[in-house]
C-alpha cells in the first residue's frame, strides 16, 4: 500500500549568537516561531525570518524550516 504524506503546520527556529561567557565559551540561544503555513515558499519563509532577525537584540547565525508530515496508508 502507498504511503500518503500530509503536510502539517511548519515552524521557523532562529538559532542566536549571544556572545560569551567569563570563561570565553559561546552563549547560543534559540527562537521559535510556530504556526508556519507549509504552503509558504521558502523565499516567503526567509523574508520573514531576516525581517524578524533584524529585531533581534543578538545576532542571528542561523536559520532553520522544521516541516512535519503525518504519514498514512
Amino acid at each position: 500500500m502507498a504511503v500518503i504524506a500530509t503536510k502539517n503546520l511548519s515552524s521557523l527556529k532562529l538559532y542566536l549568537d549571544k556572545g560569551l561567557d567569563q570563561n570565553s565559551k559561546q552563549i547560543k540561544g534559540t527562537k521559535t516561531f510556530g504556526f508556519v503555513d507549509p504552503a509558504a515558499t521558502n523565499q516567503n519563509v526567509l523574508d520573514v525570518a531576516n525581517a524578524i532577525a533584524a529585531l533581534q537584540k543578538h545576532e542571528v547565525y542561523n536559520i532553520v524550516r522544521l516541516d512535519n508530515s503525518t504519514l498514512s496508508e
